[in-house]
């Protein structure tokens, strides 16, 4: 069964590396019960296909590391991770942002990160870390 694809996001983004910053296309589509994104930036693409748009953006963000680039989209910050409903019911494109106090809020992982914010990218290692302790304090 043949399933048409529908593009969720098509937009230009930033992908950090040290000091430099190069241009990239994030590419987000569903088709059938999968989700692929991919990021085009030199004469590179990285592209991965999942069951949820977290998961597959976690993927490519995982190719882009070994080239040392971090996209700068809410998806890859220190401070965001989706909740299980919100992959399981949302397909992954939103998630919470945790702040250092208070109530998260929620955001669109491919939304754009401002360069003052750059500082809030990582990799993903780091960002799962992060959730997981964050479970765990309120597991407490």
């Amino acid at each position: 069964m043949s399933h048409n694809q529908e593009i969720l996001c098509d937009k230009e983004i930033n992908l950090v590396s040290g000091d430099d910053i190069l241009a990239g296309r994030l590419v987000s589509t569903y088709s059938g019960n999968d989700y692929t994104v991919s990021i085009a930036y030199g004469t590179s693409t990285t592209e991965h296909t999942a069951w949820n748009l977290f998961e597959a953006l976690a993927q490519v963000r995982n190719n882009l590391e070994s080239d040392g680039l971090k996209p700068a989209i809410e998806g890859a910050c220190r401070d965001v991770y989706p909740s299980r409903m919100a992959l399981e019911m949302g397909g992954g494109r939103r998630a919470y942002r945790w702040p250092s106090s208070g109530r998260p809020a929620t955001v669109d992982i491919f939304d754009e990160v401002p360069v003052a914010d750059y500082a809030r990218l990582t990799y993903t290692a780091e960002q799962y870390d992060l959730h997981q302790q964050r479970r765990n304090r309120s597991h407490e």
